[in-house]
């Protein structure tokens, strides 16, 4: 047997629920210490390895899964004075894919782990012992590599947020400035070429890059240098046109901010719509 107690009800009963979902055999009950109520959970021990390894991934799921979201959120209460709750919850989904895998850019700045093998090997450890276990200490002194590994992905989970704040602020500026903007093009085609976009007026003539420069508006460089890019953003934001077709992959980023910036305006395509013949025209003029 091993006994685990708890300060919190919710916390026994959810370790419970969990260990039944392995068939875990265990009893809950309320004990009063120190003129406080205390809520104990027995665990019956499988004598097999096989039925061990059920106790020990239901006990790391509701660590992993539960716990672990509640200690962020109140590290994000208490130590970082969140408290809108919309952002608490923004903040916590990027943590969350970030222990999912959905942000490998952000998991590469601290190296991957292996949380359940972790939990699983501390609780391994008081298998052997027969005293009550606080949970609380457990979680302190036991799995505090673990927090403090939660606080480093919090640091970059409210580093991204921040920023992602600024993008839709920014690209919200910038609505507003094109909805305010007289188009001096009806039509642009846009097309990707890996490294750079190609612009071509609404009879797909080809505009050069000194031609696009002189139609740039100077204050949007002046007012925003770090954040609107002068080759491809200043321009279509410049000319204001009523449609911009634009040939490429979806996946690419800066197509992306152009979907936010431009919404209805834009029509993406693939890359094989364009015509080649408009790419290299000097292949005509050596066929013919």
């Amino acid at each position: 047997m091993i006994e685990f107690i708890f300060k919190q009800k919710r916390d026994a009963i959810k370790l419970q629920e969990y260990l039944n979902k392995e068939f875990i055999t265990s009893w809950f009950h309320e004990t009063l210490f120190q003129h406080k109520t205390h809520y104990n959970l027995t665990i019956d021990i499988p004598p097999f390895v096989k039925d061990k390894e059920k106790l020990y991934h239901g006990f790391s799921r509701f660590v992993i899964h539960d716990k672990c979201m509640e200690w962020c959120e109140s590290v994000l209460r208490e130590q970082y004075f969140y408290e809108d709750i919309h952002e608490i919850n923004q903040i916590l989904e990027i943590l969350s894919e970030m222990r999912m895998g959905e942000r490998p850019e952000l998991m590469d700045l601290i190296g991957e782990w292996d949380e359940a093998g972790y939990v699983h090997g501390s609780l391994e450890l008081l298998l052997e012992g027969k005293s009550p276990i606080s949970f609380d200490s457990f979680s302190k002194f036991r799995l505090k590599e673990l927090q403090e590994r939660l606080m480093k992905m919090m640091d970059l989970a409210i580093d991204e947020y921040k920023m992602e704040q600024e993008y839709q602020m920014f690209v919200h500026m910038l609505r507003e400035y094109l909805e305010s903007r007289e188009g001096k093009m009806n039509t642009i085609h846009l097309y990707s070429s890996g490294y750079d976009f190609r612009f071509f007026d609404e009879e797909m003539k080809e505009l050069t890059r000194q031609e696009l420069t002189k139609v740039i508006d100077k204050r949007l460089l002046t007012n925003h240098p770090l954040y609107v890019d002068s080759y491809t953003i200043a321009p279509l934001l410049s000319l204001a046109p009523r449609k911009i077709f634009v040939y490429g992959n979806g996946d690419h980023q800066l197509i992306r901010t152009l979907q936010n910036i431009f919404e209805e305006r834009i029509d993406l395509l693939p890359l094989h719509y364009f015509p080649d013949t408009l790419l290299y025209p000097s292949r005509d003029i050596a066929n013919e």
